[in-house]
């Protein structure tokens, strides 16, 4: 049992139960929150808080190994969210498709409970910023994204040969670690398997997406997604053709403000060309092919895997290196993060940026089914920022941005509608893309 912090200010021991010092009278939950310097799970002591949203709160924890403190990220579910039987269902459903792919490029779990009417999960603790942070510096060099681009596809290609669809890639899903190992390189953790889809791990498993259900972030959706079909790995291949054009361009090939004129984007409209955006026009050719190939709307024509985009896309058979070194900042007047710009609206909320995204549910008829936007919580499992992390070159981690929120879309029909008193019908608030946005240097 590791025994609770001294307090930070004099240094006095204290107790599990006490809530301030008894020397110097410092609280020893400053934000008012109880879980802090609680230990949990008997091992994981609370240290700070890292982000919320109405799904929990997630948080930066410490586990004694040996003589060794290894940091890690801890999950915990609202107190009121675990009396939703479908959300807890989702909870759990995440911490063992991510505890069942085993691959360095996939954010790792190191634990799962309940404790107390608590739901917690225990993860990876990822010192470095998403591709959401990056991208509001700037696009990216073209050698950066080959290295990117492998690194994703070959963490979704052990999750496809798993039955695993991820189904809600998008560049805050993506993070970006540096170690003294890599030399301070791209290291990529793919996160946030929330929504994902799996095989059955036993013969009574119910699934958790009804026939006809629709998931994922609108920006990032496949065209059989906003028609109801079920997803395999070409929808992750689509949305992964998305995420490589925004790393080159710095935007997305489709502007739309709503679900409704995302969905007829993605089923109607031809991506932009690449070489069309200023600072673009000496991409490579073979860039073009590949991502046309990756978006094409007939699923027979599009991209099988994931693997045979990187390839396409880089030329190569295998990549050269997993990773590629740090470049410097962009120049003053790189473009903001185009997803920003062109996602429908969310309430900004003070996060700490963090990489562990987790169902935030609100109900919206639709029919006979309702439709839930998930706001995400900062990002997926626990992959968390460091002190320098999302600001970008340093200091204390950015503020989530409207991006950092985009709505997941999680169509699932339930008969009834959640248990939770607060989830009320989504508004139809719609704001419509800046234009002119710049384009700064690659980096």
């Amino acid at each position: 049992m590791i025994a609770p912090a001294p307090c930070l200010r004099c240094g006095h021991p204290r107790t599990a139960e006490a809530r301030f010092c008894q020397r110097c009278g410092t609280s020893f939950s400053p934000s008012g929150d109880p879980l802090l310097g609680e230990v949990l799970l008997g091992r994981y002591r609370v240290v700070r808080l890292l982000g919320e949203g109405t799904m929990g709160r997630v948080y930066q924890g410490e586990q004694r190994v040996g003589e060794a403190i290894r940091h890690v990220a801890i999950k915990v579910l609202a107190s009121a969210r675990g009396n939703d039987d479908y959300i807890v269902a989702r909870f759990r459903r995440e911490a063992s498709t991510i505890a069942s792919l085993e691959h360095p490029n996939i954010i790792k779990l190191y634990d799962y409970g309940e404790e107390n009417g608590r739901f917690l999960s225990v993860m990876e603790y990822v010192p470095g910023g998403s591709l959401a942070s990056l991208l509001a510096r700037g696009r990216l060099a073209p050698q950066r994204v080959e290295s990117i681009l492998w690194q994703i596809a070959s963490a979704l290609d052990v999750a496809h040969r798993s039955g695993v669809v991820h189904r809600d890639l998008k560049p805050e899903n993506v993070l970006l670690a540096s170690t003294l190992e890599t030399g301070g390189a791209d290291v990529v953790k793919v996160v946030d398997f929330g929504i994902a889809r799996r095989p059955p791990t036993t013969p009574d498993e119910r699934p958790l997406t009804i026939t006809g259900a629709m998931l994922g972030t609108p920006a990032f959706m496949a065209p059989e997604q906003f028609m109801g079909e079920a997803a395999d790995a070409r929808a992750d291949v689509y949305a992964l053709g998305l995420v490589v054009y925004q790393l080159l361009t710095g935007t997305l090939p489709f502007a739309a403000a709503t679900v409704m004129e995302w969905g007829d984007a993605h089923r109607h409209s031809a991506p932009r060309p690449l070489r069309s955006h200023p600072g673009c026009e000496q991409l490579p050719e073979r860039y073009d092919l590949a991502l046309a190939h990756a978006l094409a709307k007939d699923l027979r024509q599009r991209t099988a895997t994931a693997l045979d985009l990187a390839r396409e896309f880089t030329g190569a058979s295998q990549p050269g290196s997993l990773a590629v070194a740090q470049p410097p900042a962009v120049v003053p007047g790189a473009a903001p993060n185009a997803t920003e710009d062109l996602q429908p609206p969310m309430k900004r909320t003070p996060w700490g940026l963090v990489a562990l995204g987790l169902s935030a549910l609100a109900l919206a008829a639709s029919g006979a089914a309702y439709m839930v936007v998930r706001s995400l919580m900062p990002h997926d499992t626990a992959a968390v920022t460091a002190d320098a992390s999302m600001a970008g070159d340093g200091g204390p981690a950015a503020p989530a941005s409207d991006a950092a929120m985009a709505p997941t879309v999680d169509q699932t029909a339930p008969t009834e509608p959640p248990r939770d008193a607060s989830a009320r019908p989504a508004s139809p608030t719609r704001r419509p893309p800046r234009r002119g946005a710049r384009t700064g240097a690659a980096h």
